[in-house]
């Protein structure tokens, strides 16, 4: 009887197992192929703030030009609070 217990917990154990790999492998799956998907691309035009360029500074600073809708942030990021340095409207097409 001892025996069937511990032959029980293994099959289990690799139940979940398997599950769980499963799932990582699903998430994965739907993230390279995530431009096909309908729902995935709602998702990402619904986007209204981009990140266009990161360039790091030294080991703490590094500056960010981000895009919200229409116009062009320029901050640098730090430790603390981020400095805005310039804000450029984008002309319209």
């Amino acid at each position: 009887m001892e025996w069937q217990s511990i032959l029980q917990a293994v099959m289990s154990l690799l139940f979940v197992l398997g599950l769980l790999i499963l799932t990582l492998w699903l998430v994965k799956y739907c993230e390279l192929k995530g431009i096909r998907c309908r729902f995935l691309q709602k998702l990402s035009s619904s986007r209204r703030t981009e990140i266009l360029e990161i360039t790091r500074i030294d080991s703490k600073n590094s500056i960010a030009v981000i895009r919200c809708e229409d116009q062009e942030y320029t901050l640098v990021l730090n430790n603390g609070t981020p400095l805005l340095l310039k804000e450029k409207q984008r002309p319209t097409k």
